[in-house]
């Protein structure tokens, strides 16, 4: 009988060795993290561990990431067990988001969820990093992100409806040097960008600009930048915003994945302003 339970901090291994096996760039350090923040769930049959998954709480908004069956589990119903658990944990979220990987979105909607629109998984391969920067227009309003953090967290708010500070905060002390924000004229905060990552892997993401951001390229030039050379740079894309899969395209990076983008109860806020979501929440 399959059954699911927390996971413990014994098995993180286990959950990066699934997520290995899928190329999903997950780090020790990305896995620590997830035990964190979100809601690490496991599958066992019998003595065997077969399953994970992570559900996000974040209030009114809940996410759930990184469901991956062992190989030798598969066939079992063991995914759908750890997805009806991550709901029965999110039950109190107004709406459920989840990214699924393009090959099993049958498997989500035969679960309840709808499919809502497909994003992009970008990488910018380790060879090309040495290319960047590129041009942007002036870099004068990119300024480091500390001392801004309740403009922060107002702006992720704003789109994320759920209160996402505690996965902000991490992201943000781990690798504070790659989280700047975008000023407008009168000192505002129009955007900001994060990232997390380790040795020669790294992920952009949170990163986003309101209406009126100037230079909003500058933003990611200035994270790049901060990240060590012969590393290999990744971000997930949203399926709207088309000037940032344009400005990708002509900076080297090139399509590795596609997502869909895909909820469970009450629709999502328009996500034009997501340049790229970020955090452990692959599908």
């Amino acid at each position: 009988m399959i059954k699911v339970r927390d996971m413990n901090k014994s098995e993180l291994d286990f959950a990066k060795s699934l997520t290995d096996v899928e190329d999903w760039g997950n780090s020790k350090e990305d896995w620590n993290r997830l035990f964190r923040i979100s809601i690490p769930l496991v599958a066992v049959d019998g003595d065997n561990l077969a399953g994970i998954t992570t559900a996000f709480d974040y209030g009114v908004l809940g996410m759930i990431g990184n469901v991956v069956v062992s190989k030798e589990s598969r066939g079992k119903g063991v995914g759908q067990e750890l997805i009806k658990e991550a709901m029965t944990r999110l039950e109190s979220c107004k709406s459920v988001r989840v990214h699924s990987m393009m090959e099993v979105t049958s498997f989500y909607k035969d679960l309840g969820f709808l499919a809502e629109g497909m994003s992009t998984q970008f990488r910018l391969d380790a060879n090309m990093k040495s290319f960047q920067p590129f041009d942007i227009d002036s870099e004068t309003n990119i300024v480091p992100a500390k001392g801004y953090w309740d403009e922060i967290l107002a702006m992720d708010l704003r789109q994320f409806v759920g209160d996402r500070s505690q996965f902000l905060k991490e992201i943000n002390d781990y690798l504070p040097q790659c989280s700047f924000v975008a000023l407008g004229e009168d000192g505002s905060v129009k955007g900001f960008i994060m990232a997390k990552g380790e040795d020669s892997w790294y992920e952009i993401g949170p990163w986003i600009v309101e209406s009126g951001c100037k230079n909003w390229q500058g933003l990611l030039q200035a994270s790049v930048q901060a990240i060590p050379d012969n590393s290999t740079v990744e971000i997930f894309v949203p399926a709207p915003n088309f000037r940032v899969t344009s400005l990708l395209d002509s900076v080297g990076y090139s399509a590795h994945s596609y997502c869909m983008s895909m909820f469970y109860g009450e629709d999502w806020p328009d996500e034009a302003n997501i340049c790229a979501r970020g955090g452990g929440d692959k599908g």
